[in-house]
């Protein structure tokens, strides 16, 4: 089961001044994921049950956009650089991330595509920086 809940700063106290959108994944043997990846997308947040191996590939994914980012900046002509998109799909939940390193100067300009689609066909998509969902996949991880 997936529940996708929009409230403001007064019902919820982890996400002042933002509307919120939480995710909730009812796992195989009727649990529910208790652990969610926050994603702050500007005045949004998006919260899901996510696992270490997939944030750790997502972290992964944004390295190597880092390192695109990086070879720009050092470029003395201009060059095409490979876009990213990372998926990640459960039977409840989907999760995808792109980003075009050609539509920015550098990464810190950089923002992301962000698309959450629950297996009812609700589909939440945002922009967000990269350098702050970045941070927090490496919170969450530090969290572990």
């Amino acid at each position: 089961m997936l529940s996708l809940q929009s409230r403001t700063a007064a019902g919820r106290a982890c996400c002042p001044g933002r509307r919120c959108v939480t995710a909730r994944a009812v796992v195989a043997d009727g649990s529910v994921a208790t652990r969610p990846l926050q994603l702050h997308a500007g005045e949004t947040t998006i919260a899901l049950p996510f696992t270490t191996e997939k944030a750790r590939e997502l972290q992964g994914e944004f390295q190597k956009l880092f390192q695109a980012f990086g070879e720009k900046q050092k470029s003395t002509r201009p060059k095409r650089f490979d876009m990213m998109e990372w998926v990640h799909a459960d039977d409840k939940v989907s999760l995808e991330v792109f980003c075009n390193p050609n539509a920015h100067s550098t990464a810190f300009d950089a923002k992301l595509l962000i698309t959450l689609v629950s297996a009812g066909g609700l589909r939440v998509t945002t922009e967000a920086r990269l350098s702050g969902v970045t941070s927090d996949i490496d919170n969450w991880l530090q969290g572990l």
